[in-house]
């Protein structure tokens, strides 16, 4: 019986496995930024990612109201907008290339809250 037993974990391993992949289950890579407590920024200007699905969470510490965003090659794609100790969240499926992050409340990435999304 002892050794059944690590043939039996491989193969319940190998069908869970399976069965993910059947179910469309995707792991996306999460970044996480913030938005300045006292300017109209993040605490980045640049992120590097992986291509496929993305995630940014932003943290919103400003009395301003706030929310993240990616654009490109074909995509708009924004979170909500949250208060003062709100978290906004977008995911996206990217292919490699750059692409824009920004703040999408009227006039925040016109004044600079904006950054770049390097993907490879």
């Amino acid at each position: 019986m002892p050794k059944l037993a690590p043939k039996l974990l491989i193969a319940v391993l190998i069908a869970m496995v399976g069965t993910l992949a059947v179910a469309g289950v995707v792991y996306a890579k999460t970044y996480r930024l913030s938005a300045s407590k006292s300017k109209l920024a993040f605490n980045v200007t640049t992120i590097r990612a992986s291509k496929g699905s993305v995630t940014l969470s932003m943290a919103n510490p400003s009395s301003l109201p706030h929310g993240i965003a990616i654009k490109g090659h074909g995509k708009n794609v924004k979170g909500k907008t949250v208060n003062k100790g709100g978290t906004s969240t977008v995911t996206v499926t990217l292919k490699k290339g750059t692409y824009t992050f920004y703040c999408p409340v009227d006039g925040h990435a016109a004044a600079g809250m904006k950054g770049k999304l390097i993907v490879s």
